[in-house]
């Protein structure tokens, strides 16, 4: 397997490793730019690892975490292109199904709405699920949860010795990289942050 890998995707010159910055207080991956120690595909994941990270966060949210890396080699097998376009939104959620979890699936932003409205109803403090989107700069995933704890901060910057704040929102990891405590509604992400009308969404039963 791993000379398998050495003709898909180059040999390794060195181990990977996980700069501990790039976590957010609570243990999730929130700042991607900081992985440059992670080679996935031909790229290295500051630039194209956004899907395993969000698989990473979202394992970790749900209970069954997994050590990144074990992630990152996983998903790597599953890339095409040599990882240059990143992780195929259907290998993410082929990830997560086969570890156990249904999904609703949306692809526009009121589709999202109803389904984390709906999800937030069922299972109130407990909503997590995975946006695939367009941005500015290309596409991107991130994470998204709702534990009913978090302070609305409209994507400011919490410095790393903050006290994360009790209040209600849902939290997006690792959309923008290295904000610890990002909490918006759909609606303003889609705002700021998204340029493209339609998206991938899968959010847990």
């Amino acid at each position: 397997m791993n000379k398998l890998r050495e003709l898909r995707f180059g040999k390794k010159e060195k181990p990977d490793v996980i700069d501990p910055k790039a976590y957010s207080q609570d243990g999730y991956l929130i700042h991607q730019g900081r992985l440059s120690g992670v080679r996935y595909g031909r790229k290295m994941s500051k630039d194209n690892g956004c899907g395993w990270i969000a698989c990473y966060n979202f394992l970790k949210y749900m209970g069954r975490p997994l050590p990144p890396l074990k992630i990152a080699w996983d998903m790597e097998g599953m890339l095409m292109w040599g990882g240059r376009r990143g992780s195929n939104p259907l290998v993410v959620w082929w990830y997560l199904y086969r570890r156990g979890f249904h999904f609703r699936l949306a692809v526009t932003r009121r589709g999202m709405e109803r389904l984390v409205k709906q999800a937030v109803k069922e299972h109130p403090g407990r909503v997590a699920g995975v946006l695939a989107y367009i941005h500015k700069k290309g596409a991107h995933y991130t994470t998204f949860i709702d534990e009913g704890s978090y302070e609305r901060t409209l994507g400011a910057a919490v410095p790393d010795a903050a006290p994360m704040k009790k209040g209600t929102g849902i939290r997006f990891l690792n959309a923008v990289y290295g904000i610890e405590n990002h909490c918006v509604t759909v609606g303003e992400f889609f705002e700021k942050h998204v340029s493209f009308p339609l998206c991938f969404v899968i959010v847990a039963k």
